[in-house]
């Protein structure tokens, strides 16, 4: 063997064991960079960072925003309810639409409440909803008014008889929870044969004839005590007319009045619902067709809070002087 050859294979060994060397010498240099104090001082904090934030976003932000700018029912403030309305609505709203649950940092806060109140059997139109200072909130409602009480006969197994179920002017079924049974004297009673709800509280009775029988007494609620009118009915078959034809009642049994169409939907020759109403506070005799008695011009006073409903085209007047 030359020494030329030796000295070649001497220096290829050298070679591989430099290479065999490598990784682990790239090992200790890049373990000693983290271990600098200069990459440490860059590093952690940036670890930190996406941790804190990764937590906040797990359950910080929910929890300060729950904490601090949570709901709470006492912070809540609505129109002064009426004295019919004896549910406590704001604890029922609170817990029926979990509104515990509810941050006033959502952006879409007011827009929930309303949703959450708009719901309930009583309200009929949310006016808006304000958040104040201190956390709390102001909405603005619009109540439902009971003007009638239909009589039904139960069809509940629990209850044998005859029953009454409230609603209001657009014919929509009102707590009944809040009425005593003496209560119901104090409005018009709807008798229609065979009548009963088709849905719940807070929903349309799904009778046409006692849709029709809710338009009248929404306009003669105003008037009941002083025209003496204790019920209203219906007269005739549906189908021989499509329109609902009603009668009005008074205390005694031959005080009856023939009404005629619902108001706002009456026939091209039938007088408007004002224009009877007017024949009635004239002093038309029990008997009359209110669509053929004439008008008498008399100057009226409204001495009667008006009641807003979107299917009655004209509001209540009050008594002539």
């Amino acid at each position: 063997m030359t020494e030329s050859s030796q000295s070649k294979r001497t220096s290829s060994n050298r070679r591989r064991g430099s290479d065999a060397e490598a990784p682990p010498s790239k090992i200790r240099w890049i373990a000693s960079l983290v271990a600098a104090p200069v990459i440490l001082s860059i590093l952690w904090p940036a670890i930190l960072l996406v941790v804190g934030y990764a937590a906040w976003q797990s359950w910080g932000a929910h929890y300060v925003a729950h904490e601090y700018y949570g709901v709470n029912a006492e912070a809540i403030n609505v129109t002064p309810l009426p004295d019919y309305v004896r549910t406590d609505i704001i604890r029922t709203v609170y817990n029926d639409a979990a509104m515990d649950k509810l941050s006033l940092m959502d952006k879409q806060a007011c827009a929930k409440v309303a949703s959450a109140f708009s719901s309930n059997a009583w309200v009929r139109r949310v006016v808006g909803v304000r958040k104040l200072a201190g956390g709390r909130l102001d909405v603005r409602l619009e109540y439902r008014q009971p003007v009638a009480m239909v009589h039904v006969i139960s069809r509940h197994p629990d209850r044998n008889g005859a029953g009454f179920f409230a609603i209001d002017g657009e014919g929509v079924l009102l707590p009944d929870t809040d009425f005593s049974p003496s209560e119901t004297l104090r409005y018009l009673h709807i008798i229609v044969p065979g009548a009963y709800p088709t849905g719940g509280v807070g929903s349309e009775f799904g009778d046409s004839r006692v849709q029709a029988a809710a338009l009248l007494a929404h306009l003669l609620h105003p008037y009941r005590e002083q025209l003496g009118i204790t019920s209203i009915g219906v007269y005739g078959d549906l189908r021989q007319n499509p329109i609902v034809q009603l009668e009005i009642a008074g205390k005694e049994a031959d005080e009856r009045w023939f009404w005629g169409s619902p108001p706002g939907v009456e026939a091209q020759s039938e007088p408007p619902a004002m224009m009877k109403l007017q024949s009635l506070l004239n002093g038309a005799p029990p008997g009359s067709d209110l669509r053929q008695v004439q008008y008498t011009s008399a100057p009226i006073v409204q001495n009667h809070p008006v009641m807003q409903a979107p299917r009655i085209g004209t509001a209540p007047v009050g008594q002539p002087r």
